[in-house]
């Protein structure tokens, strides 16, 4: 005798339970895979040169100071690995002039009595832009600086997407870094502004298990692009 059954019943019961299996296990492959894999990351930058002084270039043997990092409203502890990755993509970039680390002119300002001055004009260059020529005189003969570097953070942002399947389980994690970094070179002699560069990045790792993207891997993308930005070597 055959077996008989009512529609609607076991048999559907069975088939919708076979596709969850089925879909469950796609998503596990999928993961799986997904995960044994490395992130896929993509960058998108954006440098410009705001000003340029006429004539200004950076010569062979000239001594470029690092000033520490400043910061708007993001990115304030930061400041001082900024400082780092600007010193190594301009030491790469440009191996033939003398580096000041940022850390080395902080200890000659407090070395040689200079802090409160120092203190002063970062005061005044929050509310003006303006570094103090007197002040920069006094600290490049004790330097031997010809120019002094300003890099400033204008923007550091992290977010985090998370996109599901129709199971519930994560499928895709998007972490997302941007950053903008500002940087001044100025005459040490004058005072005077010699050269303006910006530069902005877009980073962001997709995948499941994905790791967020660093500071430090968005600065070191950033710096080393507004470096090569900077004018070609003077005679």
């Amino acid at each position: 005798m055959k077996n008989s059954y009512r529609p609607g019943t076991r048999p559907c019961s069975i088939s919708w339970g076979k596709a969850v299996i089925m879909a469950a296990l796609f998503t596990i492959i999928v993961l799986g895979t997904a995960s044994c894999s490395a992130p896929m990351q993509q960058v998108v930058l954006n440098t410009r040169e705001p000003f340029h002084a006429a004539g200004f270039s950076l010569k062979k043997g000239d001594t470029v100071a690092l000033l520490a990092a400043t910061n708007d409203d993001n990115g304030h502890e930061y400041r001082k690995l900024l400082g780092d990755f600007v010193d190594d993509a301009l030491r790469h970039e440009r191996p033939d002039i003398n580096i000041v680390p940022y850390w080395e002119t902080l200890s000659v300002i407090n070395r040689e009595g200079y802090t409160a001055e120092y203190a002063s004009m970062l005061k005044d260059y929050a509310s003006t832009g303006i570094l103090d020529r007197k002040f920069l005189n006094k600290l490049a003969l004790s330097l031997r600086a010809t120019y002094f570097a300003q890099p400033r953070i204008l923007d550091f942002t992290q977010k985090q997407t998370i996109r599901f399947n129709p199971f519930g389980l994560t499928l895709f994690q998007t972490y997302e870094t941007q950053i903008k970094i500002y940087l001044e070179i100025w005459n040490a002699e004058t005072g005077a502004i010699a050269w303006i560069g910006v530069a902005e990045a877009n980073l962001a790792s997709d995948q499941f298990m994905a790791r967020p993207v660093s500071f430090e891997e968005a600065a070191k993308v950033t710096t080393a692009s507004l470096m090569k930005k900077m004018p070609p070597q003077g005679e």
